[in-house]
Order: C-alpha cells, then structure tokens, then sequence
C-alpha cells in the first residue's frame, strides 16, 4: 500500500512539474548567430544584446514582404524563398532605425508570424511586431510600454492578391499607408490557444467572401534537419515544411556572434523593456518574468478596483411606507381640484372699473353675537336724466289746483269737439 502512494505521489509530481514549465519554447540564441551570418551583420545594441540587419536586399525591402500568406491550422503562416525566412519571420521582433535601417532582435518564441493585422473596406495591411511587444500565454500581444506601429511598417494589398506567390508586386505604395490605415480596423494578433502559438488575423471565409478566391488549407511539417523552410504542393493540398531549433531551456550563456559590428551611432531602443532581454533575465534568476508581470497586472487593476469602491459609497436605503413622503413631514391629502366658472371678458372688464370691496373685520366676544354694522357702498354718481321734474313748490301749486275733479265728458259733448 505504501508503495502504491509513493508511486501516485511521483506521478502527480511529475504532472505539476510539466505543467509548472512554460509551454512556449527555449531555444537557445546561439542558433541564430551561426545562421544568419552568412546573409548580413550583427550590430551591438547594448546589455549583451545584438540585433542582426540584411545586406543585399533589393530597394524598399521590409520584413514580411517577399513571400506569401498560407492558411494553416495555427493560422497565417509566412513562407518565403529568403535564406533566413526560417529564423527572422518565426522568431524575435523587427525594428526600423533611421541610420541602419531594419534590424532583426532574436526571441525564443515561434509562431507562424509575428504581426499585427488590419482589415476592413478593400484592403488589408500586417505590420512587424514592435521590438517592445512582449507575448504572454494567458493575455497573448502585450507592450509594458506605450508603443505606436509606425506607418511604414504596414504593407496593405487587396483580398485577391494575398496568397498569391508574388505578393510583393501588388502591395500598395507605403506613402499611401496613412490613408489606409484610417480605412481599416485593427484585426488580431498572436496568442496561445490549445498549447500552440497561433496568429490570428481575418477569417479564411472573411478573405474569401471579399477577395473572391479561394484560399486552400496547408499542413505544417515540423523537423527538417537544415535550416530553411520548404512549401510544396501537391493538388488541392499544401505542405510547408518547417526547420525549428532543439529547445535548450537550461542554456544560460550563449556568447556572442563570431564578427559583431560595433555601433558607429546608438540605436535608440530601450533594451530593458525588450522581450529577449526579459526572457535572458528569466533564465538566469530561474524564474518566469511573464508570470510575474502577470500578478502585477492583476494586483495593479485588483488596487484600481478598490480604489473605485472607496471613492464609491452608496447611501443607506431608508424604507418608508409612503415613497412620496419626505422625513418629518405628515401626509397630506391630495386636494381635489375644483372647477372655476370661467368669467366672460366683460366682467372682468366691469370688475377692472369698480373698486374692491374688503369686508370689515368682526370682532367676536364670549356669550355675545357678532355686531352687524351696515356696508356702506360707495356712492353712485348722478344719474343724468331727459325729463326734469318740477320743483317742490311749482308740484304743490298744481295739486291745489286740480283738488276739485274735473266732470267727465258725456258722449255728446265728445262728438260736438270732433265737429269743431
């Protein structure tokens, strides 16, 4: 029984160890000196860190521009005829410097292309990965510092030409990139999916529902013995065999190249922040940089966001029977609008001329009635009037007169003042 828990327990520690260890790739920088030699020079930058630059390449030459896109399983892959297409397109970071021109930094990672996408409209650009972009398995393409792609490290075509063999006869003119690159949207990168290193860009379905071609599947064949990259054809079907250096994570010291070219002038890159630098040091202290830059991500947007819900204190809820209610204030009964007869224009007018009438005030007493005083009204004008009435005396006169009444006329009398 014992014996059965040792062996389980050296099982398990040998799973956590293969787990523990990263699943990107080790190769050693040595490889890199001894073949690229013969194609360019090696240019010391600084802190042990050289940077190779091509020699003989034709007139506005620039990385991923002679060759072709292949869809793979692990996406866009780059193949190309150039001698050190294997190395300089699958592995480090590329970077223009005025005086040298375009310089190569080895890395330890491969993947099918180090590149950033863009697409939209008709067209479609990639440019280098900056010599800044360090790569993570959990978060893929990320900068430690801030970094812009410049314009002339992206080369832009249309849909149809993008797997074609001569690429580089129908890529646009890079004066022209400013324009495009306000057409387009960024598109993708590389991350780690599944344990492999895979560069995503647009869909196969996206290049060919907008360029109106077909785009075939091409296997990739890992372990030829010479450096280089082969793509043969075969039908429908395509095959890239590939060359990749024996990992070597326990190679701590890889020297130098054999002929170093020694700066004339200083190549303006910070090597502290240069992903190479960052996996040197991660070899020779033992530990996982990127791991460490990981939890210092998290425990930086862990502080962000405790720093918010400080400064985010929500009030206590008070419930209260009637939400309408203010606190310490009694209720109130809605009041009842009551409808006011509309005056007419006339009234208001009569109401406008006469002066307003105040009650006067009553004063009431204990046991007693209220007072009832008379109103007095203002007084009325004179009414002026066409008849004028006799005087008091002239109205007495006349009734002393007519005290005895007068005899009424007989029907004679009548007829005899009509015939007059």
């Amino acid at each position: 029984m014992k014996t059965l828990l040792v062996i389980v327990a050296l099982l398990l520690l040998s799973v956590s160890s293969a787990l523990a260890e990263p699943p990107y790739g080790g190769i050693s920088l040595g490889a890199f000196y001894s073949s690229l030699d013969p194609y360019g020079e090696w240019i010391s930058v600084d802190a042990g860190v050289f940077a190779w630059r091509p020699v003989n390449v034709m007139e506005g030459w620039r990385p991923y521009y002679n060759g072709r896109w292949l869809w793979t399983d692990d996406g866009w892959y780059w193949t190309s005829d150039e001698p050190w297409a294997w190395a300089t397109y699958h592995y480090g970071r590329w970077y223009y410097d005025d005086y040298y021109g375009w310089l190569w930094i080895p890395g330890y990672d491969w993947a099918p292309a180090w590149v950033e996408w863009r697409y939209g409209g008709d067209c479609i650009g990639w440019a280098p990965l900056g010599p800044y972009a360090l790569f993570s398995i959990s978060f893929g393409v990320f900068y430690r510092t801030s970094w812009v792609t410049p314009y002339n490290y992206w080369a832009f075509t249309d849909y149809r030409y993008m797997c074609s063999p001569d690429l580089h006869r129908y890529v646009y003119r890079t004066d022209m990139n400013t324009r495009y690159i306000g057409r387009t949207r960024s598109g993708g990168s590389v991350r780690y999916d599944g344990g492999r290193t895979v560069s995503r860009g647009p869909d196969r379905e996206y290049v060919e529902r907008r360029g109106n071609v077909r785009v075939d599947r091409t296997e990739i064949v890992h372990g030829t013995e010479r450096p280089g990259e082969h793509y043969v054809r075969d039908g429908d079907r395509g095959r890239v065999e590939v060359y990749r250096p024996p990992d070597d994570r326990s190679a701590t010291n890889v020297g130098r190249p054999a002929r170093v070219r020694e700066s004339e002038r200083r190549v303006a890159l910070d090597v502290q922040n240069l992903d190479v630098h960052s996996r040197t040091v991660e070899r020779q202290e033992g530990r996982d940089l990127r791991r460490a830059e990981q939890y210092r991500q998290r425990q930086q947007l862990d502080v962000q966001r405790r720093d918010s819900e400080r400064s985010y204190q929500p009030q206590p809820r008070v419930e209260r029977k009637n939400p309408e209610a203010l606190p310490g204030k009694t209720r109130r009964e809605p009041e009842r609008a009551v409808e006011q007869p509309r005056p007419s224009p006339r009234s208001d007018q009569r109401n406008a001329r006469q002066p307003q009438y105040t009650p006067p005030k009553v004063e009431r007493q204990a046991g007693r009635e209220p007072r009832r005083e008379t109103i007095q009204r203002p007084a009325e004008p004179p009414r002026r009037e066409s008849y004028q009435r006799p005087s008091q005396s002239t109205r007495q006169e006349s009734l002393g007169r007519s005290s005895a009444p007068s005899p009424r006329p007989t029907p004679s009398t009548r007829e005899g003042r009509r015939g007059r």
